[in-house]
């Protein structure tokens, strides 16, 4: 019997070749797309599952609160000093490791690199596990000249040869040995590790506050607890734990003035931290938010894909009428029926899922380009994916075909015989094809918005003009910072190079240094510090709104000391003058003000406030000062004529001042850019979506119209012979097909305009919601779809009306 049902199957399939071939295309469209967009899900999903006894991993993170005791934010580290007192003395840490980032210039045999490395504890292979490719992990960091690089890293150093007891520079004056070689990080982390060296090394003796003071953040720390531990307990104890151990104005004394201490600490679990855990400066990391619409995208693609076939083999079932009545005559029951149609859905749908499978493999390169994911098609044919592929794709077969069986069953052979055709449930295909251009309406209207407010954010005044801005890392380092004076004096001498100044931050460099600033009436606020030299503000284009800027020729300005956090005159933001209690910023001009160790300031100036985070970070305040000891950056402004030459000279004069150590320069457009990688990788996806649903659309409407127009050609030619011109028969049709389309849009895009209201409310500076988005997708798609019916339309239109009526 099933060998009759597939012999039949295949020649029904064949006898509609037009009709089965887009069928199978645009379901072999949809299940692709479908397939691509649960690999990025599945992706997401993944990220440090592969930590083993994942489950009882937590990192360690911290509620801030300011002066007065409001909750500041979420930050996804604590301070390094605490990491080893609470491992030591809570109850229930079973391993610990503090994973501090950085950037090193690391050289070998008069070669330079840029290393990116990370500062961890002696337990992080333990914790992570992680087992090492060359060395003894139980020693691989126990001594303070130890470095253990990845093995991508190692080969791009040493090339084939082993690593293993080299000895490499870093930053030009550490010397430190090669102890292990480990496995390249899995790709699925938050965390980027290329190489280890231990929490005890030389490098940063420059700079022992990272890991002495509680007011540094550097890294995340992350535990794993012992079986039976609940999180909650773990962080209690570690809150009473600070109280008892950590600085009193931070805890002790908060508590005493009736305040919340200004850290409290909780744990998340590391399966958890990509996608649930709400931290600082989560930009480009993943969102459970964003993880739901791309599987809702995954289900309506999929779903529009099923409403074409199954529209089509409706209206393919008229066809079929003659057929089915001959088989009910002769005795056919409606079961029999209606698993020979399945039978062809489902093999319909097997011949797609393989078309589906080798188009998913061939895009999945560009794909994984576009999310910014290392996607790969090794996870199609693991035997879970498969035998889930499999039994949804029976499943889709299934959905596709039954609407259409249900059709054939409940018709009787004496209808045919008196001449009566089906109604085949025209309503309910109609309603279809609404819900199916909707959808697709909607989610082009998001991918404009999208894309609007990430173009927008970018372009956002930040305070400054950033054209034609370079900005060099890595000054921070002694070497470096000992002659950055003399090389900004090289730069200069560059024909090219119009302005050089030095800053502690730049877009792209998320640096959070603070202090509390207290004035002489006794109001007092936290306040973020920015460190620059005097040429900074000029070199930006930046004007005062009340006062000055800072003045080379007045010694009094740069006044400061390498312990200190503020110089003899500083600049407040406008937000930091509203802040301190100032009405009008004139009103700050002069005021005295102290920081740590009553350092007195004199506010000589107040500017408008300089954007150099992510449109979604709300703007903080914050006061400039000349602060030599925190520079991090060279800033350039080149000219447009000549760039090459200019950045081609610029590396020569590094090389000059330090040839061993790479430089790292970027324009500081493309730093801004950076920030919006999630909305980029968002705006790809629903792009990609949204032309895979037109896609899909388009290939149904052009059956449903081909079909149709077949139906009605007798209807046409009685038109025609009543007098009826070509643009009648036109404007007829096309206005058939244009309904749909036009009840779509009433439906879309209200439900499209809350959801982006709603989205666009998480950035500080959006675009205003305007209609054009709107219009523009709703008669885009109206235009996509008189293009896709013109042809059948003008066919039939221009058609002899004889032939259609021959048979009166």
């Amino acid at each position: 019997m099933f060998k009759n049902y597939m012999m039949t199957a295949i020649r029904n399939l064949l006898r509609y070749k037009q009709y089965t071939l887009i069928n199978i295309l645009g379901l072999a469209v949809g299940l692709a797309a479908c397939l691509l967009i649960l690999l990025y899900v599945n992706f997401e999903l993944s990220y440090d599952r592969w930590i083993p006894n994942n489950d009882r991993v937590m990192r360690v993170e911290t509620l801030t609160y300011d002066r007065d005791g409001n909750f500041n934010n979420n930050d996804e580290s604590i301070p390094p000093v605490a990491a080893p007192i609470f491992a030591e003395q809570v109850e229930g840490i079973e391993q610990f490791s503090r994973l501090l980032g950085d950037n090193v210039a690391i050289a070998v045999d008069g070669n330079a690199y840029d290393q990116e490395i990370t500062v961890a504890d002696p337990g992080v292979f333990d914790l992570m596990g992680i087992n090492l490719l060359e060395g003894d992990a139980a020693t691989a960091l126990s001594s303070p000249d130890a470095i253990v690089l990845s093995v991508s890293d190692a080969r791009r150093i040493f090339g084939e040869q082993s690593p293993l007891g080299r000895v490499v520079k870093i930053n030009g004056e550490h010397s430190l040995k090669v102890t292990g070689v480990m496995p390249d990080w899995p790709k699925a982390s938050d965390l980027e590790v290329h190489a280890f060296i231990p929490g005890t090394t030389p490098v940063f003796d420059h700079m022992p506050w990272r890991f002495t003071s509680w007011g540094s953040f550097s890294g995340p720390t992350y535990v794993r607890l012992a079986e039976g531990i609940s999180p909650e307990q773990v962080a209690q104890e570690m809150n009473a734990l600070a109280v008892r151990v950590g600085p009193s104005n931070r805890f002790q004394d908060r508590i005493n003035d009736g305040m919340k201490p200004q850290y409290e600490f909780h744990l998340t679990k590391a399966v958890d931290a990509h996608l649930k855990s709400d931290i600082r400066g989560g930009d480009g990391r993943g969102s459970i938010a964003n993880l739901i619409t791309a599987g809702v995208i995954a289900f309506l693609i999929l779903a529009i894909a099923v409403i074409n076939v199954a529209n089509l083999g409706t209206m393919l079932a008229m066809k079929r009428v003659r057929e089915v009545a001959i088989r009910k005559a002769l005795g056919a029951e409606g079961r029999h029926l209606m698993m020979q149609i399945l039978v062809e859905s489902v093999a319909l749908t097997f011949l797609s899922m393989l078309i589906g499978v080798a188009m998913a493999e061939a895009s999945l390169p560009l794909f994984s380009d576009l999310m910014n994911r290392d996607l790969t098609s090794t996870q199609i044919y693991g035997p879970a994916m498969l035998a889930t592929l499999i039994g949804c794709t029976t499943l889709v077969g299934i959905i596709c075909g039954l609407y259409p069986a249900l059709v054939a069953v409940r018709f009787r052979p004496v209808d045919y015989l008196a001449g009566m055709k089906p109604k085949l449930g025209s309503r309910f295909r109609n309603v279809l094809i609404v819900l199916q251009f909707a959808a697709t309406i909607g989610l082009l209207t998001t991918c404009l918005v999208v894309f609007m407010q990430a173009e927008y954010a970018k372009s956002k005044d930040a305070g400054f003009d950033s054209a034609q801005l370079v900005e060099i890392s890595g000054i921070a380092r002694p070497i470096v910072l000992r002659r950055e004076a003399a090389l900004r004096e090289a730069f200069m001498r560059i024909e090219g190079v119009e302005a050089a100044a030095a800053s502690h931050g730049m877009p792209g460099h998320d640096y959070n240094n603070w202090n509390g600033v207290h004035l002489a009436n006794g109001v007092s606020k936290d306040m973020r510090r920015f460190a620059m030299s005097e040429e900074l503000l000029p070199l930006l284009g930046v004007k005062p709104i009340a006062g000055r800027l800072f003045d080379k020729n007045r010694p009094s300005d740069s006044r400061t000391g390498t312990d200190q956090g503020a110089s003899g005159a500083i600049i407040l933001n406008d937000i930091a003058a509203r802040e301190l209690g100032f009405v009008n910023p004139e009103d700050a001009i002069g005021k005295d003000v102290s920081t740590w160790d009553d350092f007195h300031s004199t506010i000589i100036g107040v500017v408008e406030n300089l954007r150099t985070r992510s449109a979604r970070s709300e703007p903080s305040a914050t006061y400039y000062w000349i602060g030599p000891h925190e520079f991090r950056h060279v800033v350039l402004k080149v000219k447009r004529e000549g760039m090459a030459e200019t950045l081609s000279e610029v590396d020569r004069v590094w090389r000059e001042f330090f040839p061993d150590l790479p430089i790292s320069r970027q324009f500081v457009d493309d730093a801004f850019a950076e920030y919006y990688d999630t909305e980029r990788r968002q705006g790809w996806l629903l792009l990609f979506s949204a032309g895979v649903m037109v896609v899909i659309a388009v290939m149904g409407l052009y059956g449903l119209a081909a079909l149709a127009t077949e139906r009605r050609s007798k209807e046409i030619g009685i038109r025609k012979v009543l007098g009826a011109r070509s643009h009648n028969i036109v404007s007829l049709l096309l206005w058939q097909f244009s309904t749909p389309v036009l009840i779509a849009n009433l439906i879309a895009w209200p439900i499209a305009w809350w959801s982006l209201s709603s989205w666009l409310e998480s950035f500080v500076d959006r675009i205003n919601l305007s209609p054009l988005p709107f219009l523009f997708a709703g008669l885009g798609v109206l235009l996509v779809a008189w293009i896709t019916i013109i042809g059948h339309t003008l066919k039939v239109a221009h058609s002899n009306p004889i032939k259609a009526l021959r048979y009166e």
